[in-house]
């Protein structure tokens, strides 16, 4: 019979093992830059680290190669003139990443899958978006359309982008106050947006017309937006 004070769970008594060094990745410089962003996402190939240093850059890494980080063991993009605010690694591409910065740009990179891999500095994007006037804060590729990107900037504006013609596809300038999260929907006809005045704002993807508007949520700040639709 279970104890009154302990909640029975099956996984109680599970424990992991310390992984070894030769399965690990060590020594990376992770950046310090503040926000809303993640520094480490990963696609099925590849996962890429945000670092400390000019121009933004990323460090790619193979998940199947594990090794001890040093500036010639892998390459690294680095083409912005400020701190990576946040990346995203394409769905239908594995070797392909967006990365967004306070200099108001994103950039689109592709990983040469052919070429040795060793350390190498890359600062030609394959597309560069002169995306926003302000801090481009959060970057979502689309869940079922590929090369198309969202965008969430500090300039209070959401854009939509095609990034193989490198031009906007819609653009929504309602918000109030700095985006903190960007979530597409699971067919990727909508995407929400949550904000600092503790508004969630459901948007449509081609028009960005605002569909559906939740809060002011006062009993707590929304940081994050996770749509899910049946």
């Amino acid at each position: 019979m279970a104890s009154k004070l302990v909640r029975s769970s099956k996984y109680r008594h599970v424990y992991t093992e310390t992984p070894k060094p030769e399965q690990s990745w060590s020594s990376i410089r992770f950046s310090t830059s503040t926000g809303e962003n993640h520094h480490v996402k990963a696609s099925a190939k590849y996962f890429g680290v945000a670092l400390n240093g000019a121009g933004g850059p990323l460090a790619i890494q193979r998940l199947d190669q594990p090794n001890r980080y040093t500036p010639n063991s892998c390459p690294i993009f680095c083409g912005h003139h400020g701190n990576l605010l946040d990346f995203d690694w394409n769905p239908f591409d594995d070797s392909m990443v967006a990365t967004a910065s306070d200099d108001t740009t994103v950039k689109v990179w592709q990983i040469d899958e052919e070429a040795e891999w060793k350390g190498s500095t890359i600062t030609e994007p394959l597309v560069d978006l002169d995306a926003h006037s302000r801090k481009v804060s959060m970057l979502r590729f689309h869940p079922t359309a590929a090369n198309v990107i969202g965008s969430a900037s500090t300039d209070l504006t959401c854009k939509v982008w095609d990034i193989e013609k490198a031009e906007e596809m819609s653009v929504f300038k309602g918000l109030k106050d700095i985006p903190q999260d960007m979530a597409w929907d699971c067919r990727g006809d909508q995407f929400a947006i949550s904000s600092k005045d503790k508004v969630c704002g459901l948007f449509k993807k081609y028009d960005s017309v605002l569909v559906m508007k939740l809060g002011p949520i006062f009993c707590f700040t929304v940081a994050s937006a996770s749509y899910h639709r049946k």
